[in-house]
């Protein structure tokens, strides 16, 4: 196997295999995350994101911020999400969209409702 051949397939493998990570991200898509304030639900899925990565032997950047949207008590959040692999880096976007649930207790429900 020249060394060309051996490239090529290598970054075939990783292609791969982020698809199948983005496939597992998708997966958790619209399943809700609780908690008291918004800034819980995006540890938590924060904290599902980084088992996920690590799963596959990835390392996940989080931006400082995020682009946010506001209507009423809805708020949508887009990540870009670098994920760092074994041979190369590459950019995820997730989209996250929180809501008060219960207004008499303050709670908070967030969930992803996309991954590019």
């Amino acid at each position: 196997m020249t060394q060309k051949t051996r490239k090529l397939t290598q970054k075939k493998r990783v292609n791969e295999s982020i698809l199948a990570f983005k496939k597992e991200l998708k997966a958790i898509t619209f399943e809700p995350f609780y908690g008291s304030t918004i800034k819980d639900i995006i540890a938590k899925l924060t904290v599902k994101l980084e088992e996920i990565a690590s799963q596959y032997g990835y390392e996940i950047e989080f931006p400082e911020k995020a682009k946010t949207e506001i209507e009423g008590d809805i708020y949508y959040f887009e990540y870009d999400v670098k994920i760092k692999t074994k041979v190369s880096n590459k950019k995820i976007t997730i989209q996250v969209q929180f809501m008060n649930v219960t207004y008499e207790q303050g709670g908070w429900m967030g969930i992803i409702t996309s991954v590019k």
